[in-house]
């Protein structure tokens, strides 16, 4: 008996089975498990709102009338499969291949994937900062804007204009827009109405088939959902940023940070902790508050600085929220000074060079990634970053100045793509990966305004210019008159200093400030309130005694200097656990004034003025045999082996200087 052919249409694509007539309903739902494999579990019905399903199962083809060329439909939606008597496990395969890095992976994937839900909007916490900016009005009214009508002064010609308004931009000289600003007006009808999403460049996810069966081949011969092959991107100025300008709470901060530089000549990098606040100078502005500046361990020379590995990266973060404080972005420095004027610094980065490095640029995005901003507006639940990049270089006047910068969304989503975007040796240009057979790199492109005042469109194959990745921030900016409770004193020596080791002896001579007196809780306060001291302490518990003794300091220490509470200070210095810590901190530096006292003493004295140098130490002239552990622990810090740094130590009798 001659075969027939019934087609079956389902939400993968459309089959075609050859069955005989004497063949049961059975027979044909298995054979078109077989044509499409990644099928689940389905009924099959005459039409397709399934209203006639077919049956039983043991009916033959003749029996359902079913002819050559009829097409039936399969039901395989979320009721078909409750209804049946269990639910299938969908087929999953191994399948490998090549990440977009180029690393081989071994992945078991279904057959078919669900998609990424979207993050729910109630589930997504805002920063503090962006809570209050969602609710307010944003909109001001124009300076000396008087009405054309002659009806009365409230008119449209001097109501109130949006955030995002270009003559209320021009007239406070901003040149991009708030986020929130921008979010206003993708919110209104100008921009699409309230229901519009803020959307990130999706650059696919390798290993899930789907699209027709999942039949498609991809590079490297794998299977790869068409849905999921990257898109295009064409890359634009971004016309809003995240933050709007930074400020510096107490210039002393940024002294204090160039004091290594003036000392040594070499570059170095740190983090800003602080928090955010409404920008009053920008439509819903936000402004970053730096109060402080934490230096990780690095290897630094006079043309560049390594960024070795921190452990003690969370613990510092941790610590930083307990003062209300959080990691604001980074800053480095970039400084050279002229030949026969040691007071001018040559200015390379400006409109007709760079603003900031390709490999600068691709570390910031790295870091914006790291830090994201929360946003209810992307399905993912995360949207751009308040992460800041400060530069301390030379500017067109050869004067030491500072430049705050951040790199767009599209310079993230590029370097969230592992291994598409790249930097080079030539400073103002990024390079794009190329294609390869297991790696997929789409189209990128970056317009730009010809000579004749036309838009045109350029092809990034393969390099792009930098300008189109960053955005340029305002700052950073000093108060008018500095808030002395709300900064923290610096008297104690900065953390990963090659000048001034941070010791025992160290943090006990900082104790012994003669402002540090019971009948002086203002000075006992002050003493306290050292930034620097505070995270040494945090990181190094053992001064505390257990793990638990050294969180109940730290959190009583970091609540009492974060309310600027004398009485708080006080209570604190007369518990059990400050007595022990001060004991401690005394058994730790009680190895004589030859090492850790005579090493302080010279440090001290260089930590005064910026700029001074540093005079000649004078070897130790303690004797041997003392204990040298806590300096070891600081050289094993910095990379150094802890036994043969122990070793030296008791040969040069502790004296850091000697012993490097």
């Amino acid at each position: 008996m001659a075969a027939i052919l019934v087609r079956v249409q389902t939400r993968v694509g459309q089959a075609r089975v050859s069955v005989q007539l004497t063949d049961t309903l059975e027979t044909l739902a298995a054979k078109l498990q077989q044509e499409l494999p990644s099928l689940p579990q389905f009924k099959l019905s005459r039409d397709p709102a399934h209203k006639d399903y077919l049956g039983p199962a043991n009916a033959s083809v003749k029996q359902l009338g079913l002819q050559h060329g009829d097409r039936i439909f399969a039901d395989h939606s979320a009721e078909a499969v409750a209804d049946a008597a269990g639910p299938a496990a969908p087929s999953k395969s191994h399948i490998v291949g090549m990440t977009l890095s180029g690393k081989e992976v071994v992945e078991i994937v279904e057959a078919s994937p669900a998609k990424t839900a979207r993050v729910p909007a109630k589930d997504v916490k805002l920063d503090e900062v962006d809570e209050i900016l969602a609710k307010e009005d944003g909109r001001e009214q124009l300076k000396d804007q008087e009405s054309k009508r002659g009806f009365g002064s409230a008119s449209i010609d001097s109501m109130a204009v949006e955030p995002y308004d270009e003559r209320l931009l021009k007239q406070k000289d901003v040149k991009l827009m708030s986020f929130h600003a921008h979010l206003r007006k993708l919110k209104s009808v100008q921009g699409g109405g309230k229901f519009s999403e803020l959307k990130r460049h999706d650059f696919g996810t390798y290993g899930e088939v789907g699209g027709k069966g999942g039949q498609e081949k991809g590079w490297g011969e794998r299977a790869v959902a068409m849905s999921r092959i990257p898109k295009p991107m064409t890359l634009n100025r971004q016309k809003f940023r995240h933050v709007d300008r930074v400020e510096i709470s107490d210039p002393a901060i940024l002294d204090k940070f160039l004091d290594a530089w003036r000392q040594t000549g070499a570059m170095r990098y740190g983090y800003m902790y602080g928090h955010y606040e409404v920008d009053t100078q920008v439509p819903l502005g936000i402004v970053a508050v730096v109060r402080a500046i934490y230096e990780p361990p690095q290897g630094c020379a006079a043309d560049g600085v390594n960024m070795d590995d921190d452990t003690h990266g969370e613990t510092i973060d941790k610590t930083a929220s307990l003062l209300g404080m959080r990691k604001l972005g980074w800053i480095f420095l970039d400084l050279e000074v002229f030949e026969g004027d040691a007071s001018k610094f040559v200015c390379s980065r400006g409109k007709d060079s760079y603003f900031l490095r390709s490999n600068e640029t691709v570390l910031a995005a790295h870091l914006q990634n790291m830090n994201p901003s929360p946003c209810k507006e992307c399905d993912d639940g995360v949207y751009g970053s308040k992460f800041v990049t400060v530069v301390v270089t030379g500017n067109e006047q050869n004067e030491l100045d500072y430049r705050a910068y951040q790199v767009s969304q599209q310079a993230m989503d590029l370097e969230q793509a592992e291994g598409i975007l790249e930097f080079t040796t030539q400073l103002d240009k990024c390079r794009v990966a190329q294609p390869s057979e297991n790696r997929y790199v789409p189209a990128i492109f970056y317009q730009d305004i010809s000579e004749f005042g036309n838009q045109t469109t350029h092809s990034a194959n393969p390099y792009l210019p930098v300008d189109y990745l960053v955005v340029s921030v305002n700052g950073p900016t000093f108060p008018q008159q500095v808030d002395a409770n709300s900064v923290y004193t610096s008297s104690f020596p900065i953390e990963n200093r090659m000048q001034a080791m941070q010791t025992g002896g160290m943090l006990k001579q900082h104790l012994n400030n003669p402002e540090n007196k019971p009948f002086r809780p203002t000075g006992q306060l002050k003493t306290l309130s050292d930034f620097h001291m505070i995270m040494y302490l945090a990181c190094n518990p053992h001064f505390w005694g257990s793990a638990s003794e050294a969180a109940q300091g730290l959190e009583q220490l970091c609540g009492a200097v974060r309310t600027k509470d004398a009485g708080k200070a006080t209570e604190l210095m007369q518990s059990p656990l400050w007595t022990a810590l001060l004991a401690t901190v005394g058994s730790a530096s009680s190895f004589g004034s030859g090492a850790a006292g005579g090493s302080s003493s010279s440090m001290g004295a260089a930590f005064g003025e910026f700029g001074a140098g540093t005079g000649p130490v004078r070897p130790s002239t303690a004797g041997g045999g003392g204990d040298f552990s806590d300096q070891a622990e600081q050289l094993s810090q910095m990379g150094f082996d802890k036994k043969k740094a122990l070793e030296i130590l008791q040969i040069v009798n502790g004296n850091m200087e000697l012993a490097l």
